[in-house]
């Protein structure tokens, strides 16, 4: 049985970044970074105003203006600033040589000529004092949120170089299964796994397929044929007789790399290889795949989309105490601006609490007093 840190010690070492490729900026969110991003020009490229109000000699020490212009964003005038004169500015327009803006709200105008109440703080936003030219303003390995298109885009980057688009099948078993919009009938349970497994995906930009098959090593050895980047197979994972997802892996020419991870939930993970196609064995119960999913899939995954086998492990305290067990456990919880706060859960087939999880907190085998500090890792 392997520990949690040797399962990412493996998907370090082994798990490889896909290939880049350039695609058009509006496609990107989601994707992730492989180049580093510098800027081509100062940003601002010019001082701007950042705010509207009126721009006068900053050394002029008159208290009321003449009133002799305006200065519109887009305009490139050459403006020069004149003793005991002003002009209107707008929000983003550049600023003339010597100036000092003073906002709207802090002056007083009235038949041509304005009074600046308040000076000294000068609303100006300096060339290049957000980046200077040549700097990196978004490095390889970003994930590409809407932010950062913006940003993008500011930069004249209209097509940059992202890891492709990473193709998913994710094959849910179980005779027991039944569409969540349908009713189950005596013994059967809806299918939770596929929809949160789909909502998963989607949040990291994978194209996923999905099906659904009985336990049926012949169904399922059929239902996983052809090749994609990562494989997920929901339940079958465990040693009963019935469960044969290990098996027919391995007939299908995967080799397996893990079986058991002393981790709870999630102890009966499947890890297995087939050239670059990974595939995880994950077991039915629904807090199961969820803890799965962010602390193993999601490491895997991370490492095809940038080289980086590993989650964003954060460090945070625990509001209260939290039980501990001889396998390390992922504990939901919530995140607060003074901790991390567990919430309950009875068993890995216990969904209530991912109602509002946003995070899992690592906890030891001797357990977490409350305040005690910690890592977590955020799930959304």
């Amino acid at each position: 049985m392997k520990t949690v840190d040797e399962v990412w010690q493996l998907l370090r070492r082994q798990v490889s970044a896909r290939e880049a490729e350039e695609v058009e900026l509006s496609h990107a969110s989601g994707a992730v970074l492989r180049e580093d991003v510098r800027a081509t020009e100062d940003q601002p490229a010019f001082d701007r105003s950042a705010v509207d109000g009126f721009v006068v000699l900053a050394n002029d020490a008159c208290e009321e203006f003449a009133v002799v212009g305006n200065i519109r964003a887009g305009d490139g005038g050459n403006y020069e600033l004149v003793r005991g004169q002003a002009l209107r500015i707008a929000t983003g327009a550049l600023v003339p040589v010597g100036g000092e803006v003073v906002m709207l709200e802090d002056s007083t105008e009235s038949g041509g000529r304005v009074l600046l109440n308040k000076r000294g703080r000068n609303h100006v936003r300096r060339r290049g004092e957000d980046a200077k030219a040549g700097e990196v303003v978004v490095a390889a390995g970003t994930a590409i949120r809407e932010g950062t298109v913006g940003l993008l885009a500011s930069l004249g980057c209209v097509r940059p170089k992202v890891t492709r688009a990473l193709d998913l099948l994710h094959v849910a078993t179980g005779n027991e299964l039944t569409g969540a919009e349908e009713k189950p009938s005596a013994g059967q349970v809806r299918d939770s796994n596929s929809p949160l497994v789909a909502a998963w995906a989607r949040s990291r930009a994978l194209r996923i397929r999905q099906k659904r098959v009985g336990e049926d090593a012949d169904a399922l050895s059929l239902a996983i044929e052809g090749h994609r980047d990562l494989l997920l197979i929901s339940g079958g994972a465990s040693v009963g007789s019935h469960d044969c997802t290990e098996k027919v892996l391995a007939a299908a020419g995967f080799e397996i790399l893990v079986t058991n991870v002393a981790v709870r939930p999630g102890k009966p993970l499947i890890v297995a290889r087939r050239g670059d196609e990974w595939a995880f064995g994950l077991p039915g119960n629904p807090l199961s795949h969820f803890v799965c999913l962010n602390v193993f899939v999601d490491a895997a995954l991370s490492s095809m989309r940038s080289g980086q086998a590993a989650p964003a492990l954060l460090k945070g305290r625990a509001l209260s105490d939290i039980a501990g067990n001889p396998r390390e456990t992922w504990w939901p919880a919530v995140e607060h601006s003074e901790g991390l706060r567990p919430l309950r859960w009875t068993s890995s087939g216990d969904l209530t609490s991912l109602a509002v999880a946003d995070t899992l907190v690592r906890v030891p085998s001797s357990g977490l007093a409350a305040g005690a500090e910690t890592e977590f890792i955020r799930t959304t």
